[in-house]
């Protein structure tokens, strides 16, 4: 496992994006990793403006991305009938487990899942 690498959920990269000073230090000078399921998440928004959309994308350039595969596809299963995760934080989760990337997210519900490696940061703003 590469330390500088974490995998970071959707409300991580919005605090981040958003300045939030908690975050944005814990994430400054590691590599992020998003899943595919993030980049859809943040860029599916209904409402996002053209200038979110540009802030976005910039911050996404600088990321790795986890796509889809069959593995990732089987343990999401896995995590999603063995804890009852929603589908998208199964997919997230999955991702992390399958390359032992830990994940960051603001959401503690991620921590029932004792698979993975977690690490739960909570904003100042929220």
């Amino acid at each position: 496992m590469n330390k500088d690498l974490i995998l970071l959920d959707t409300n991580i990269v919005i605090y981040t994006l958003q300045g939030d000073p908690i975050v944005a230090d814990f994430v400054d000078g590691k590599k992020g990793v998003v899943s595919f399921v993030t980049e859809i998440e943040l860029l599916g928004w209904k409402k996002l403006t053209p200038q979110n959309r540009a802030a976005i994308e910039m911050f996404l350039n600088d990321c790795m991305f986890i796509e889809y595969s069959i593995r990732i596809k089987q343990a999401t299963i896995e995590l999603k009938s063995t804890y009852g995760s929603k589908l998208a934080d199964a997919f997230i989760a999955a991702s992390a487990i399958e390359f032992d990337i830990p994940l960051v997210s603001a959401d503690k519900g991620f921590s029932k899942i004792k698979e993975l490696n977690f690490i739960n940061i909570l904003p100042t703003k929220k």
